[in-house]
């Protein structure tokens, strides 16, 4: 958008005055969705959903999240000697998931607003989004989640022209 204003001053020869704005993407962690601007690395309400790109639907983007399944167990380290005192110098008990997991399919998830447009199916994406509510999709009911649109940010410059 470029705006014009005319000046004068009583010393001086007339002027013209030229407005410009441009718009630049704000940091790329804040995301407008419905007119709210968050910082989605600090709103709770935004989480990281592991999924998988099944298709386009119109402007929404069908995923199909990844589950993880505990499938076995690992064994325990061997006990250390009393000797060596490895053990000797924790004060508390440290919890490590021994839990073998593998990936798989879950539900169903539509995706507005998805940044990518190249996307092969069975590709694995981990975006931050917004769940905004649920929908019938093909006979059953799925989230819809929205990642969000850039927030622009309007830069005005000016420059003075002198006029014949």
């Amino acid at each position: 958008m470029v705006c014009l204003l005319a000046t004068s001053a009583l010393a001086q020869t007339n002027t013209v005055r030229i407005f410009s704005t441009n718009y630049v993407e704000a940091a790329s962690n804040f995301r407008e969705v419905d007119g709210q601007l968050y910082n989605i690395q600090k709103s709770q309400r935004w989480e990281n959903v592991r999924c998988k790109y099944q298709d386009q639907a119109g402007e929404l983007t069908v995923c199909r999240v990844i589950e993880r399944e505990k499938i076995g167990e690992r064994p325990p380290p061997p006990k250390t000697d009393s000797n060596s005192g490895l053990m000797q110098s924790f004060s508390m008990p440290v919890y490590i998931d021994r839990g073998i997991y593998k990936d798989v399919d879950g539900a169903f998830i539509l995706l507005k607003h998805f940044p990518e447009s190249h996307l092969v199916t069975g590709q694995m994406l981990a975006p931050r989004l917004l769940r905004i509510g649920e929908t019938n999709f093909n006979g059953a009911v799925v989230a819809v989640y929205d990642c969000g649109t850039p927030h622009m940010v309007p830069v005005v410059t000016s420059k003075t022209i002198k006029t014949p």
